[in-house]
C-alpha cells in the first residue's frame, strides 16, 4: 500500500511506502535500543545514577521517536531536525537521523535547509559512534564486534585483542559509509520522482498531441462531409426552388388562359382557380426550399468553422439573459415588422447560471427567427418567466401563413436528441436536454404553431 503525500518543503512529491516506513521505525527503534542498553550498563556498573536516568528517559525515547518517521513525506524537514535533536540529547543510534535525512535529500530543494540537516547528521553520527568507542570492552557495540568467541557473554568478561585504531578504522568506514548511503538514496528517490514527473508529463504531451491528431482528423472529415453537402444538398436544393419557381409561372399562365376573372384580378373558380391554388403552393415550396438552402449553408458553415461556433456558444454580455438584452432583441425584432406581444416575468437574473442564461436567450432568438422565416406577417405570442421557483419558461405562439399538416405537440423522445446539430429547433432542443430542460414543438389542430422551452433555474456556481 501507497500513501501519496505532498511534501510541504518545496520538494517534489514523492509517495511514501508503508512498508518501508515501518522496516524503517522498527530499525531505528532496535538501534537506539542497543545502544541505550549498552550506556545504562555502563553507567549502572560505573555507579553514575544521573547516567542511569538519563537512559530511562532514553528508553522512553526509544519507543516513541522512531514514529517522527510517518511525518517524512509530509515535513522532512521538521522530521529531520527533530530525530537530530533526539539523537544529540538522548542515547540513540544513528539510523533514526539518518533515515530522516535521506527524506530531505528526497524531498527539500531549499539549500540552507539541506546544509543544517547534513551538518547535524554528521555530528549526531559522530557523537554516537565517539561515545561507543569510549566504553570499556563490555559496553561497546564495536569492541563486542571483536571480542572473542566466548567472551562478553554469560558474565564472562569481553576479549579484544584487535588493535584500537583498527576498530575506530572500520567504525569510520562504516559511519561514512552509511552516511553516504542516506545522501545516495534520498538523491535516487529525488531522480526517480523528477524521471516519473518528466514521464507523466511526456504522457500528457502525447495525449495532447493524439488529441490534436483526432481533432485535425475530425475537421478534415468535416470539411469532406461539408464539400459533399455543398455539391449535393445545396444543388438539389437549389433545384426545387428553381423548379418550384417555374412551376408557379406556368400555374400562373395557365389559370390566365382557362378562365377570365371576376373583376378583382383573381379566377372566381373552375380550372382556373385550381391552378392558381397550385400557383400559390409552388411559391409555398420555393420559399421552403429557399429556407431550407440557407440551413444548409448555416450547417455547412459549422462544419468548417467549428472554432467560431463553439465561441459564439459560450455566455457572454450580448446573449445573456438579462431585462436589457430582452427588451434590446424584442425592439428589434418589432421594428422589423413583426408583430409580437409579449409578457415577461422575470427575477433574479443576476443568480443565474451563465449557460442557463445562455440557453435561455437563444431559444427567444430561435423562437423570434423561427417566427419570422415561417410565418412572415403573423402575430405572435411570447411569453417569458423565470423565478427560482418555477424556473425559466418560454412559451412561443403563432399562425402559419399557409395550412400545413398538423404536428401535434410531443415530448422529446430518445431519437429527438440524438439530432444534436446545433441548428434550428431541433439542435435548440438538443441543447436544452443537455441542460436538464425540456422543449416542445409542434402545430395543434387550429394549425398554430407552439414551441414550449423549460430549462431549470440552476443557481450561479
Amino acid at each position: 500500500m501507497t500513501d501519496m503525500t505532498q511534501a510541504s518543503d518545496n520538494g517534489p512529491a514523492i509517495g511514501t511506502k508503508r512498508r518501508w516506513t515501518i522496516v524503517m521505525v522498527v530499525v531505528s527503534m532496535l538501534d537506539a535500543l542497543v545502544q541505550t542498553a549498552y550506556a545504562a550498563n555502563h553507567f549502572q556498573y560505573t555507579g553514575n545514577d544521573l547516567g542511569y536516568v538519563w537512559c530511562v528517559l532514553g528508553l522512553v525515547g526509544d519507543l516513541a521517536a522512531p514514529f517522527l518517521l510517518l511525518r517524512r513525506g509530509t515535513r522532512p524537514v521538521f522530521c529531520c531536525l527533530a530525530a537530530a535533536m533526539t539523537t544529540l540529547l538522548l542515547p540513540f543510534g544513528s539510523a533514526l537521523s539518518l533515515f530522516a535525512l535521506a527524506s530531505v535529500y528526497a524531498r527539500v530543494r531549499e539549500r540552507r535547509a539541506m546544509i543544517l540537516c547534513t551538518t547535524l547528521v554528521a555530528i549526531c553520527c559522530v557523537k554516537v559512534e565517539v561515545l561507543d568507542l569510549l566504553r570499556p570492552d563490555d559496553y561497546s557495540t564495536w569492541r563486542m564486534m571483536f571480542a572473542k568467541t566466548g567472551t562478553g557473554v554469560d558474565g564472562v568478561p569481553a576479549v579484544v585483542d584487535t588493535d584500537l585504531s583498527a576498530i575506530v578504522a572500520v567504525a569510520t568506514i562504516w559511519t561514512v559509509a552509511t552516511f553516504a548511503a542516506a545522501i545516495l538514496s534520498g538523491l535516487h528517490m529525488r531522480n526517480a520522482a523528477a524521471a516519473a514527473n518528466a514521464n507523466t508529463r511526456a504522457n500528457s504531451e502525447r495525449d495532447r498531441a493524439d488529441q490534436l491528431q483526432t481533432s485535425l482528423s475530425m475537421q478534415r472529415f468535416a470539411d469532406a462531409v461539408a464539400a459533399e453537402a455543398h455539391d449535393t444538398l445545396a444543388h438539389s436544393l437549389s433545384l426545387i426552388a428553381v423548379n418550384a419557381s417555374a412551376l408557379q409561372a406556368q400555374a400562373v399562365r395557365l389559370s390566365s388562359t382557362l378562365r377570365p376573372t371576376d373583376g378583382s384580378g383573381m379566377p372566381s373558380a373552375g380550372p382556373a382557380a385550381d391552378a392558381m391554388a397550385l400557383a400559390k403552393r409552388a411559391d409555398e415550396i420555393r420559399r421552403q426550399a429557399a429556407g431550407a438552402l440557407d440551413e444548409a449553408h448555416d450547417i455547412i458553415d459549422m462544419l468548417r468553422h467549428p472554432q467560431e461556433v463553439q465561441a459564439m456558444l459560450q455566455p457572454d454580455s450580448d446573449t445573456a439573459l438579462t431585462r436589457e438584452a430582452l427588451y434590446e432583441i424584442i425592439d428589434a425584432a418589432r421594428s422589423a415588422g413583426m408583430m409580437l406581444d409579449t409578457w415577461i416575468d422575470v427575477q433574479d437574473l443576476s443568480s443565474l447560471d451563465p449557460d442557463v442564461g445562455k440557453i435561455s436567450f437563444r431559444a427567444v432568438q430561435e423562437g423570434l427567427t423561427n417566427a419570422r422565416r415561417h410565418a412572415p406577417g403573423q402575430r405572435v405570442s411570447l411569453e417569458i418567466s423565470a423565478a427560482k421557483s418555477r424556473g425559466v419558461v418560454i412559451l412561443f405562439t403563432n399562425a402559419t401563413t399557409a395550412p400545413v399538416a398538423t404536428v401535434p405537440m410531443k415530448a422529446p423522445t430518445t431519437s429527438d436528441s440524438t439530432n444534436s446539430g446545433g441548428n434550428g429547433l431541433p439542435g435548440l432542443k438538443s441543447r436544452v436536454q443537455q441542460a436538464g430542460g425540456t422543449c416542445e414543438y409542434g402545430y395543434d389542430r387550429q394549425n398554430v404553431f407552439h414551441l414550449d422551452v423549460r430549462l431549470p433555474f440552476t443557481p450561479l456556481r
